[in-house]
């Protein structure tokens, strides 16, 4: 039996797993004109047939399931040929009827034949070959065969052909004997490989493409094809360029075809597939069979290079390429093993195929033959361009998918490609990014989507405000729980803090720190803060104190305003503070100090995440916020006595939108914590709320018919179609409004309604267009705008944020010249991919850099790498983000520096495992202290090193995927507990969940807690979000539910008050079986001693802490702990002192080698009397990540 040749066993696993299809047939049409003798044609397809042993091979499994070839005998084989009757006008349907006859590989030769006669002496020859039989140089030598048959039997003769020197059979044995096998270093096969595998690494796995119709899950294969010449004139010049340059015409065609791609929005690495005839014997040349070869050429065009030099790399790629053809393609995909996909073909997705010439002659007596091509309506690929000289120049068949493609797009994208060929020609020294590929009537409509001019109002924040109080001073402005402030109310409180605020130093382009609580003071404060005049500076004391000290450093405000209680959690770093509770605003000056405020003055100045490691503020003017406040309120609905959810931090920009919009029309801003407290309180009622997709995804249905809302309004990530029709089922009649922007242009740039119907194109709504006076660019290379349909980075522009604030490097590199606009105007770049869809609607497309979007909160992955980093024991941290169930989550990886000397100073935070290096407990919680919580990992991946390609960047497709679990396993213990822990797993898609697992640790959140309490309502538990914050684990979550029922959860002492032997636990019985010494098992910290603290207090508080806990009184016995009464361990023996500058990891080293389980000593503690410092190290049989919080 003979195996099948590596082409045909990737056809024939495609036939098995997709079924019979018409995908992969080779149709041969010929139309006849004169005397057409069918009896004699018929013979003469026999002769062919028995001649070429592929025409008449079935593919068949053997006794192990493989498969091979299987040559059918040439007695009693007779292919029929009927002749069907036809008008001219129903030739058209029966040839594509033909065309897409489903060929049984099993048990039917691969070749199907039949006339169509329309005439006496006018016939079409229809001949229909599966690829796995014949390939496009097969038609040659079968035409010509046939052709001399069909002579011959005209004449009543046998065919007179030298016989064949190999049949296909012969070609596959010789195929595997040549390549020999993959793990003989000296093979062909070995060597090539090795070409192919540098030559991929870290290709992209699948080309950006401006499709028409989001990607099926599997692709149909149903396709289509639009034909275009490039004329005689234009073919000549571009082949004397190439001939110039050493190339060839279809090398020069290749290197037009990329640049084209990458201004589709193909990025900079285009990976294009090729066609090699794979003949590489003169025996194959008159052989009909499968022996094409397809290679991935792939294109760098990173550097904005010039068209010559665009050239010169694509000759450079295909000699390479040529020079290591033999590896089969179905063996490289094999060997590389990309991402599988049933929705893309693997390596590439657009071909390039080639024929020198589409002329076949067929010399058939009394006959007139003409090939016809035919549309096979099928598609292998995204894109196939097949090109072939002709007469008139070059023809191209562009064959594509109608699964992603319209035809009109497809048809454009021919005549892009002839214009990138226009520009090679007349400039090969024109720099890719200055290609242009639009029609003049695409450029004037993307010019007229920007034509936004509206009345500018010239007013401040505190204009559009005191104009409404003066409107309805006796209307409700401000709501928190039960207190309400009227409009007259909160203008003349705000007034009087901004009189003492200016006494302070306030005024305009002064900043002003707001540290206040929610509450209906933060809006006065708010408002305060820019009635005089200052710009105001947001500070989440909710935040990490180094943050906060970041931000206040560069920031410098003239004072930070809070009150007494938060001013205990902020950094002392000097700055002047003024306490809002110390200020009576019930009495004063009423009316608005006399500054001299414009709208070009700050408004604020929001810190984001920063990619350097550090929060960069962004400064916004009044003219800025009034410009989007007016626009949006009409759009959103907003009026006098309208009702807004306010329940975003002030750090955010959305806080601008509930409050400045609400209050500039005369509506009432309710201040809540967060949106949560919908889910909370079971329902609300009022006008707008906004909130971010992934978090009101999760409360929908849970206050659906509680919930009386005019306008749901949505932004800070992609909003997925379906939740736009989840909301308007659960509220009829509900306005949906999609709002996009950036902090550094207002809250929002565009917005849309999204419609009720119409196809849903990219599973996401539109981001709509732009506001009055904003504009917006999609661009690509070289800040040239991209067709309609393409993926580019937006730029946005017009009333955009001034600055980032003393950040002038960075201001220059993201807030740049627009070319398009006035003189004088600046764009500012998002980093967020773009397009136009075919309604003239933007489509957001995802992120082009290295900042990120988790529940709706923006996080530069280079802050958290740099948090990471900071740890002495991080050598290399490189953050990204994992779709989970509910949403992304933020993944760490992280390479430890591998122990290493450390000094006291550096150990403030440790907590060290001596067996495994840094630990994941220890880098949470030192990130933690750093960065708010939305930006700490989910999970973390501790490497030995971060994976490379070849050319030393990072390969972030090998990065392990990470594990959402906890550090041990504790099982429930009672009815709720299991409910719990199975509801913590159900909703965050783990196998198990310990009661003692931290929800948070394991990859909860915010949103994902919502769904806690409904899954866990729906088996009988009820529970709070609020709860799970606070509780956390199973365990702390069953006690709480069991308090509420009377059913607390209680574990009875043990008799004896724990004193005695008792059974080791799970964890503990792994440790003593390993084998070997685990006396150096041991976990440590270090904490900060009292000021005045001598030697005998310090062993007095241990005792009394060693008395408490009586695991640390035990000592190992054979198969079990035996703990010892209170008083049993003397804690003085077990101190050291250490003199200050001493080699901390030798003091660390020695007291773990000091600790005896067998002995009773379980702990050791080392005193640096000289800093105030106390190492303290314990055996892991007595303490884990958990029990330090304890301690």
């Amino acid at each position: 039996m003979i195996p099948l040749s590596f082409a045909q066993r990737r056809l024939w696993f495609i036939d098995r797993f997709e079924g019979p299809s018409a995908t992969y047939n080779i149709p041969f049409v010929l139309r006849l004109s004169g005397a057409l003798d069918v009896g004699a044609l018929a013979a003469a397809l026999r002769d062919v047939v028995a001649r070429h042993e592929s025409l008449r091979t079935l593919f068949v499994e053997d006794g192990d399931g493989m498969p091979v070839q299987q040559v059918q005998p040439v007695e009693g084989l007779l292919p029929a040929m009927p002749v069907v009757d036809v008008g001219s006008d129903g030739i058209d349907a029966l040839v594509a009827r033909a065309a897409s006859h489903r060929f049984d590989l099993s048990t039917e030769i691969p070749v199907q034949a039949q006339v169509l006669r329309s005439g006496p002496e006018e016939h079409v020859l229809v001949l229909v070959v599966h690829h796995a039989a014949a390939d496009g140089e097969s038609m040659v030598p079968l035409g010509r065969d046939l052709a001399t048959a069909y002579a011959a039997r005209l004449r009543s003769e046998e065919p007179r052909w030298s016989e064949l020197p190999v049949q296909y059979g012969d070609y596959t044995l010789w195929q595997r004997e040549v390549l020999g096998e993959a793990d003989d270093p000296g093979s062909v096969l070995s060597t090539q490989l090795g070409y192919w595998r540098d030559e991929l690494a870290g290709a992209p796995q699948q080309l950006r493409l401006p499709t028409d119709h989001p990607r099926p899950a599997e692709a149909s294969h149903r396709g289509d094809a639009v034909e275009f010449t490039i004329d005689r004139q234009l073919t000549a010049a571009v082949e004397e360029l190439a001939r110039s340059r050493g190339l060839t015409l279809s090398m020069a065609m290749q290197s037009a075809l990329a640049v084209l791609l990458h201004h589709l929005g193909a990025g900079e690495d285009i990976t294009i597939g090729s066609t090699i005839a794979g003949r590489t014997d003169e025996a194959l040349t008159d052989l009909v069979g499968f022996f094409v070869n397809t290679w991935v050429l792939r294109t760098d065009l990173s550097g904005n290079p010039s068209l010559e030099q665009v050239l010169e790399r694509v000759q450079d790629k295909a000699l390479s390429a040529y020079d290591n053809q033999a590896v089969p393609f179905e063996r490289l995909v094999e060997a590389l093993n990309p991402e599988r996909s049933t929705a893309y073909h693997p390596l590439f997705q657009v071909m390039f195929s080639w024929q020198s010439s589409a002329h076949l002659d067929l010399d058939l007596p009394s006959l007139t033959a003409t090939l016809e091509a035919v549309p096979t309506q099928t598609a292998k690929f995204d894109l196939e361009f097949n090109f072939a000289i002709v007469e008139q120049g070059l023809r191209c068949t562009l064959e594509y998918a109608t699964d992603l493609f319209d035809r009109a797009t497809v048809a454009e994208t021919g005549s892009r490609l002839v214009r990138v060929l226009r520009q090679l020609v007349a400039g090969p020294d024109t720099r890719v990014g200055d290609v242009d590929v639009l029609a003049p009537a695409e450029k004037e409509l993307l010019a007229g989507r920007n034509n936004t001019t509206a009345p500018t109002l010239a007013s401040t924040v505190p204009g559009l405000f005191e104009r409404q109080a003066r409107l309805s001073p006796d209307a409700i402005a401000v709501v928190f729980g039960a207190q309400e402030l009227t409009y007259a109310e909160v203008d003349a409180r705000a007034n009087r803090l901004a009189h003492e605020l200016v006494r302070r130093g306030a005024g305009p382009e002064k900043l002003v720190g707001l540290a206040v609580p929610r509450s209906a003071d933060l809006v006065t404060a708010l408002l305060g803060i820019l009635k005089s005049g200052a710009a105001y500076v947001p500070i989440d004391p909710r935040y990490p104190s180094a943050r906060l000290g970041r931000i206040l450093s560069e920031a410098r405000p003239q004072v930070v305003l809070t009150d007494g209680q938060t001013a205990a959690v902020l950094p002392d770093d000097g700055t002047p503070r003024v306490h809002l509770d110390d200020i009576d605003l019930s009495s004063g000056p009423f009316d608005s100090p006399d500054v001299a405020l414009r709208p070009d003055n700050l408004a604020y100045v929001m810190y984001t995440s920063g990619s350097t490691g550090a929060p960069k503020g962004v400064a916004i003017t009044h003219h800025g916020v009034v410009n989007g406040v007016t626009r949006l309120a009409s759009s959103v609905g907003l009026e006098p006595g309208s009702r807004m959810l306010a329940g975003t931090s002030v750090n955010f920009d959305v806080s601008v939108f509930e409050i400045v919009t609400t209050l500039a029309t005369g509506g009432t801003v309710e201040v809540v914590r967060d949106v949560l407290v919908l889910g909370e309180e079971g329902g609300w009622s009022g006008s707008v709320i906004s909130t971010v997709p992934s978090v009101f995804s999760e409360l929908v249905e849970h206050i659906a018919g509680k919930t009386t809302v005019d306008s749901v309004v949505f932004a800070g990530e992609a909003l997925p179609s379906s939740l736009v029709r989840r909301v308007r089922d659960a509220f009829p009649g509900v306005r949906v409004i999609n709002a996009y922007g950036q902090s550094e242009s207002f809250y929002a740039t565009t917005f849309v309604a999204p419609g009720k119907s119409g196809p849903d194109t990219s599973g996401s709504a539109p981001i709509g267009v732009p506001l009055g006076n904003m504009r917006t660019y999609v661009l690509g290379p070289g800040l040239t705008p991209v067709p309609p349909g393409a993926v580019g980075e937006l730029y946005v522009a017009g009333a955009v944020g001034r600055a980032y604030h003393g950040r002038p490097g960075l201001t220059a590199e993201r807030f740049v010249a627009d070319p398009f606009g006035p003189p004088g105007e600046r764009m500012y770049r998002t980093g967020d991919l773009a397009r136009w869809n075919a309604d003239g609607q933007l489509e957001f497309a995802g992120r082009d850099d290295a900042q990120m979007k988790v529940r709706g909160f923006r996080i530069e992955a280079g802050e958290v790498e740099a948090a990471l980093t900071a740890h002495s024991g991080v050598a290399q941290a490189v953050v990204t983000t994992y779709d989970r169930p509910g949403g992304k989550q933020l993944v760490g990886y992280v390479v430890s520096t591998g122990a290493g000397g450390c000094t006291v100073e550096s150990l403030g935070h440790l907590e060290v495992d001596l067996t495994a290096g840094v630990s994941v407990a220890e880098l949470r919680a030192f990130v933690s202290e750093r960065l708010p919580e939305f930006m700490v990992p989910s999970a973390f991946v501790m490497l030995d090193r971060l994976p490379l390609a070849p050319n030393g960047k990072l390969d972030r497709a090998a990065l392990p995927v990470p594990e959402f679990t906890g550090e041990r396993y504790r099982a429930p213990r009672s009815a709720q507990e299991t409910i719990l822990a199975g509801v913590y797993a159900e909703v965050l898609g783990l196998d198990r969940v310990g009661i003692d697992d931290d929800f948070f640790t394991v990859g909860g959140d915010s949103i994902r807690s919502i769904q806690v309490v409904s899954r866990a309502r729906a088996q009988g538990v009820e529970v709070t979000p609020r709860e799970i914050f606070q509780c956390r684990t199973v365990a702390e979550l069953a006690a709480v539910v069991g308090e509420r029922a009377g059913e607390a959860v209680t574990l009875q002492e043990l008799d004896g008050g724990g004193v005695g032997r008792m059974p080791l636990s799970p964890i503990a019985r792994y440790m003593t079986e390993l084998g070997g010494s685990i006396g150096r098992f041991a976990m440590s910290t270090v904490v900060e001693l009292p000021d005045g603290i001598d030697e005998a207090g310090l062993a007095a508080t241990l005792n009394a802490v060693i008395d408490r806990h009586d695991v640390l009184r035990s000592r190992l016995v054979e198969g079990a702990m035996e703990v010892g009464p209170s008083g049993s361990v003397d804690a003085a023996r077990l101190i050291r002192r250490a003199e200050s500058g001493v080699e901390v990891q030798g003091e660390l080293d020695a007291a773990a080698g000091r600790l005896d389980p067998a002995a009773g000593v379980m702990a050791q503690f080392v005193w640096f009397a000289g800093t105030g410092r106390l190492l303290i190290v314990l055996h892991h049989l007595v303490v884990d990540g958990v029990s330090w919080r304890i301690l």
